[in-house]
């Protein structure tokens, strides 16, 4: 039985009202949406050419990405100014031997510290650049709205890191004074989590998953609501979405890199999609 089956709690405020909540003190920063993090992950004609794909968005999450570092141990040359930040993960997803998706989700899964020891002992090698997990993080919740490419516009934008807010829920149900996590639509496709609550799946083996094929097991229900939601983005962008951070009975439905990806507590209950009001605060900068 679903830990949703048996009720309780009330309607959200953002659900009744199909308004934003406003009632508490925010904690703002600055950052600026980095078309040389877009560059250096993926094709910088496709960026140049979808200026769309890549602009931030109010109530998206905006991710950062520290600095890389290549094989010989030069410094990325463009971290400097405001903290560089992304809202596409579909950058990330490139589908072939580099994928950094594919690294991040195997990572996010390691259910051992043996496990993460010796999957973070090989980090991803992007365009001659090395990636390590604690180089991604959550930088905040978008404000205002950013463009990558300064061609087109102003870089810079305004993050929440606290407070409360309210935002896009992602695939799962969730109930009030849940802790919120942000993850990956890509884990959800790879089928890392249970399709009813969003609990992380128990694995077959004692194994890691080798390979994981992106299959889009998601309903065509869920599709048709998550389109019609996010009908606004565009059609390459993957914003990155929250969901529960959910232990389960046996303490084993999340790993530790779901617990580090808390941002904030659930204030009200929401389905799929539906917008839910969130006390947001970010662990690090």
């Amino acid at each position: 039985m679903s830990r949703f089956s048996a009720g309780g709690g009330g309607i959200g405020l953002a659900n009744a009202t199909n308004t934003n909540t406003d009632t508490s003190a925010r904690v703002h920063t600055t950052a600026r949406v980095c078309i040389h993090l877009y560059n250096s992950l993926a094709d910088p004609t496709v960026v140049q050419n979808n200026t769309a794909e890549f602009r931030a968005i109010k109530e998206e999450i905006a991710l950062g990405l520290g600095r890389p570092f290549s094989q010989l141990g030069v410094s990325f040359a463009e971290q400097h100014g405001l903290a560089p930040v992304i809202t596409n993960t579909a950058v990330i997803n490139s589908g072939k031997v580099d994928d950094l998706m594919r690294w991040y989700i195997r990572f996010y899964d390691c259910r051992t510290r043996a496990e993460r020891v010796a999957h973070c002992a090989t980090p991803c090698v992007v365009k001659g650049q090395a990636y390590y997990p604690s180089e991604l993080y959550f930088a905040g919740i978008v404000m205002s709205d950013g463009e990558a490419d300064p061609t087109y516009g102003d870089t810079a934008l305004t993050l929440m890191i606290g407070g409360k807010i309210t935002v896009r829920n992602g695939h799962f149900p969730i109930q009030t004074g849940d802790k919120v996590q942000w993850y990956f639509e890509e884990e959800v496709e790879a089928r890392m989590f249970n399709e009813d609550d969003g609990l992380r799946v128990k694995r077959r083996t004692g194994q890691p998953p080798q390979a994981i094929e992106y299959t889009n097991p998601i309903s065509q229900q869920q599709q048709k609501i998550r389109d019609f939601t996010y009908a606004e983005r565009a059609l390459m962008k993957r914003p990155a979405l929250i969901k529960s951070c959910i232990l389960g009975l046996d303490g084993r439905g999340a790993t530790r890199g779901d617990i580090a990806r808390v941002v904030g507590i659930a204030c009200s209950n929401a389905g799929a999609y539906e917008r839910v009001d969130i006390k947001l605060c970010r662990q690090s900068f």
